[in-house]
């Protein structure tokens, strides 16, 4: 896997990645699971992977888990629905609905 573009995370699709890392840090489900371009799946158990961050970060050098323009609250300009059927042309992103049988990390 490389250079693959987050789609959706635990069924939403993605608007930006400010829109993702609000819809992470809101989670409360057991599972963060990101869904890829190309039918690539990959699930984390939501616990085990916070407990893991700080670990990360030390071990490779990463000063924060964000940069400061990712601190500030999320707001949705466009409101709930309208980058959901979002037509991507001749994008190499695809519209592929991923079915609960993909591939499981976990």
């Amino acid at each position: 896997m490389s250079n693959q573009q987050v789609l959706k995370f635990n069924g939403s699709r993605i608007k930006n990645i400010h829109h993702l890392a609000h819809l992470i840090d809101s989670c409360k489900d057991k599972h963060l699971v990101f869904e890829f371009e190309d039918n690539y799946i990959a699930v984390l158990e939501r616990e085990a992977a916070t407990a893991a961050s700080s670990c990360i970060l030390k071990d490779y050098g990463i000063p924060s888990e964000r940069s400061s323009d990712m601190v500030e609250p999320y707001v949705d300009l466009w409101g709930d629905n309208q980058a959901i059927d979002q037509d991507f042309g001749e994008s190499p992103v695809s519209n592929l609905e991923i079915g609960i049988d993909g591939l499981l990390w976990a």
